[in-house]
């Protein structure tokens, strides 16, 4: 995986899985739902009574609403509304840092009655964040998030962090982590902001109050910041929301809420402790100052709200919730339906597992007569997919228990289709929420390791099995084959399929295996396991190796990312690391996954990628990658993208086809100005000795044992630069175990001492090269910096490297990734290519994206 590079008078343009990616993977997810007729749909009603939608001509009972109490049809709101607008008009076009609508005093006092605080009120929850943070959080400051906290608190924060804050994340299901964090933060911190969510949107958890209470007990200048959006009015005195409800200290918690929602209203409210701190954001929160108010028809509806909400009526809507949710959970319980957590939430998470299994389910539930929501990524890990079901008080006993007996038919139905287990499902979420909010889930298997959750069909965990066939359960008869080493696996066979291209022929896979099985380094111990699958005449169909190992999570993303992770591991090496099942290895490019598409191709790369997935459990790796494939293949992106993993861009490769037996022809194949840059390199080629090296190599030369040292620093120099794709180093040990390999050749290239090279000839540049079949394959090299600019040693090596495909009879040469404007001036052609990924949460992701938002942040202050 490290590509031959280092090309000094080059920029490279970032190609890592960024914004770019990432709505391009929403956007082919979102079209498929929507292709299934499950998101972006239009109400068709010409009434709505709150329980019913009509979608597509059909009457459809709805239980994706966030009306948890029904209010939206409350005669009181209704003419709250209708007398605003007789009163006011329909809107009051002024800035409220000038003048506020008549209505908002009144509103504010009643929100301030009813939640027993100083109310602030926004347009909408979302602005209220922005409003709040970009004044609590200064850069004195830090704020802490759990990283599930609703994603327009984040993007608060990242403004807060753009005026100096600083900003952590700790992951949902860590947050016990949280005290010791917030505790080194409070001491040199004038106030630590510690941001959450009351109830969580999608997995229908609650705020961890013990561990809140323990975190304002670490310090007094701890505060909490807590979104309420989802428990407002349906817990609580007055309706003051599930987090105020459970929590007693009020005096060090900012609170933000809806009124929306529960409320039936408009907009959104910020309740703070003293009257001071509501009136310092009042007057400073730039978007109270800009940003559009609340029009007087929703502050008709929002004052009509507070004063049913301060009245006893509340209490008789939130008893027919309880009732509803309470027979939700029964109705769960005894249907044995897969619910991640129970608690007095009116929103309840079907655990699924991937997001075609959820489709599934809320197809056929859509079919039935009702609409149930699908969560899926980008709202919660990919392989964390469920139904969200919203029950609200205007469900009838009726329907609740209709939905919940389709969804019993249903959701067993799906799963055994797809071979899913009620175990595997506990494995996959077993560290889905906090510790404190687990009370409620089945008890997970002895270890998450014994239940596999597959991708395609069942595959129980087991050892290998020393090539005896295992028969699919379905479909074409196919059998797999899965070793742990590459010498059970016949020689002949895997080089036909896999060892011209990719650096994975046998030899070059025992070498990995000698130098990679015990290494005194984490990141050097890797692990390797084969797979091939035949069908009924024992003829391949599918084969691959997996590599276990500890890598970068920062591998693909921007230099000037990479380079801020790097100086967090000077602390700590392994600071954003996760162990990886990946095809091929961190020594391997190209071509790792062998298939013949004329057969039962998708079959079998199911039975393949079953095996893949046992591995991953077993190694505990949080990251899976089906390494290098061609970026335009729409069935493979499909087919993929079905089973849960997520398409990522790769820096383009290189491939040269050696139709010439000389420079001429080489020069005579290339354009005018790629020529007169070449045969520069041509020439000034007669101050350079290139030598190749190795059992490997066609000739006797072999790298002296001193000299060892020399191409390992050599090598050293370009992995510290090369933080574009930012892998762990090698270990030294490898550089003499290539030599000893019939799959490998070192290619040194000296400077010659007259014309300004080292007196002691050493080299100034090298590579080590794969050499199978008719292919020739630099995989990574070493240079000496001053004579890469000074003289050109790069750009030697370039050249030495295609004369020694042409001098070796060999057809081509494949060179790597990156440098692309080095290597396209030999004539080669790029190829574009890309991995496919999954994870087992998003945590590394948005912390990565974090440290991003404040490299971000640091470029523009350096502009400024």
């Amino acid at each position: 995986m490290i590509s031959l590079h280092e090309s000094p008078t080059e920029d490279h343009e970032a190609q890592a899985m960024e914004a770019s990616e990432l709505i391009g993977t929403v956007e082919a997810m979102h079209t498929e739902a929507r292709e299934r007729e499950l998101f972006f749909l239009n109400a068709e009603d010409e009434t709505l009574s709150g329980r019913t939608i009509t979608l597509d001509g059909r009457e459809l009972v709805s239980f994706s609403s966030c009306s948890y109490l029904g209010l939206e049809r409350h005669p009181a709101l209704v003419k709250g509304v209708h007398d605003a607008v007789d009163r006011w008009g329909t809107q009051f076009s002024s800035s409220r840092g000038y003048v506020s609508a008549p209505p908002y005093r009144a509103l504010e006092e009643r929100l301030s009655e009813l939640f027993g605080g100083h109310a602030l009120v926004t347009c909408s929850t979302s602005m209220g964040h922005q409003i709040a943070l970009s004044i609590l959080a200064t850069e004195k400051d830090a704020v802490v998030l759990d990283h599930q906290v609703h994603h327009s608190v984040q993007m608060a924060a990242t403004l807060a962090r753009a005026q100096g804050a600083h900003v952590e994340l700790i992951r949902h299901s860590e947050l016990d982590r949280a005290e010791d964090l917030v505790a080194r933060l409070a001491r040199s911190r004038k106030t630590v902001w510690f941001a959450c969510d009351g109830v969580f949107s999608m997995y229908g958890d609650l705020a961890p109050v013990r561990l809140l209470q323990r975190l304002l007990d670490l310090s007094p200048n701890v505060m909490l910041y807590v979104d309420d959006a989802h428990g407002m009015s349906w817990a609580g005195e007055h309706g003051r929301g599930s987090f105020l409800s459970r929590f007693a200290q009020r005096d060090r918690v900012v609170l933000a809420t809806s009124l929306n929602k529960a409320f039936s209203a408009s907009g959104g409210v910020l309740v703070f402790p003293t009257r001071e701190e509501r009136e310092r954001v009042r007057m400073c929160g730039g978007p109270m100052v800009f940003s559009g108010p609340l029009q007087p028809p929703m502050l008709g509806a929002a004052l009509a709200s507070a004063a049913l909400h301060l009245s006893p009526e509340i209490t008789r809507h939130q008893r027919e919730l309880r009732a509803r949710v309470d027979q939700t959970n029964k109705l769960l319980r005894v249907h044995g339906l897969p619910l991640l957590v129970e608690n007095e939430s009116p929103i309840f998470f079907v655990r699924m597992g991937l997001p075609k299994l959820a489709f599934d389910v809320a197809r056929r539930m859509k079919d039935d007569g009702f609409y149930v929501n699908v969560s899926m990524y980008p709202s919660v890990p990919m392989k964390r997919a469920g139904i969200r079901l919203a029950v609200t008080a205007a469900h009838t006993p009726e329907q609740v228990s209709a939905m919940l007996g389709r969804l019993a038919e249903h959701v067993p139905a799906v799963l055994k289709d797809h071979g899913v287990s009620r175990a595997e499902l506990d494995a996959l979420f077993e560290r889905a929420i906090p510790l404190e909010a687990r009370t409620s889930m089945l008890p997970p298997p002895t270890s998450a390791r014994d239940a596999v959750l597959t991708l395609f069909g069942r595959y129980e965990a087991r050892p290998a099995n020393d090539g005896l066939p295992v028969a699919s359960n379905d479909g074409p008869t196919l059998t797999v084959e899965h070793h742990r080493t590459i010498h059970k696996v016949d020689k002949r066979e895997w080089d036909g399929m896999l060892g011209e291209v990719g650096a994975c022929s046998w030899d070059a896979q025992s070498l990995l295996e000698r130098v990679f099985r015990a290494q005194p380094k984490r990141e050097h111990r890797w692990a390797f396991d084969y797979v091939i699958v035949r069908d009924e005449a024992g003829r391949p169909v599918a084969a691959t190796s997996f590599s276990t190992s500890l890598v970068k999570d920062d591998m693909l993303v921007r230099e000037s990312v990479s380079r801020a992770v790097e100086s967090r591991r000077t602390d700590d090496p392994y600071f954003l690391t996760s162990m990886a099942c990946m095809t091929g290895s961190q020594l391997s490019e190209g071509k790792h996954l062998w298939l013949d598409r004329k057969g039962p191709w998708r079959q079998a790369l199911g039975r393949l990628l079953e095996v893949g997935t046992e591995v991953y459990e077993r190694s505990g790796a949080g990251l899976a990658m089906l390494r290098d494939l061609p970026a335009d293949d729409p069935e493979m992106d499909a087919y993929l993208l079905d089973a849960g993993f997520v398409k990522v861009p790769m820096f383009d490769s290189h491939h040269l086809t050696v139709d010439f037996t000389d420079d001429a022809g080489l020069l005579a194949r290339l354009g005018k100005r790629a020529r007169s840059h070449v045969r520069g390199l041509m020439e000034r080629s007669r101050d350079f000795v290139v030598k190749a090296h190795g059992v490997g190599s066609d000739t006797p030369e072999r790298v002296p044992a001193e000299l060892f040292p020399t191409l390992y620093q050599l090598y050293r120099n370009v992995a510290a630069r090369k933080l574009r794709l930012n892998v762990f180093a090698l270990p030294e040990d490898l550089i003499p175990a290539l030599q000893q390999s019939t799959a490998w050749e070192l290619l040194t290239v000296s400077l010659k001492p007259e014309a300004g090279g080292p007196a002691d000839g050493r080299p100034v540049a090298w590579c080590a090269a794969h050499v199978h079949g008719g292919s020739y394959a630099p995989f990574f090299c070493g240079l000496d910096y001053d004579h890469v600019y000074n003289h050109g040693a790069y750009r030697q090596l370039l050249l030495a490297i295609v004369r020694r495909a042409r001098e070796r009879g060999l057809h081509t040469v494949h060179m790597g990734m990156d440098a692309d404007m080095e290597k396209s001036r030999f004539g080669t052609v790029q190829v574009k290519n890309c991995l496919y990924v999954q994870v087992r949460d998003h945590f590394h992701g948005e912390l990565l994206r974090e440290i991003a938002a404040e490299v971000g942040v640091a470029d523009v202050l350096k502009v400024a």
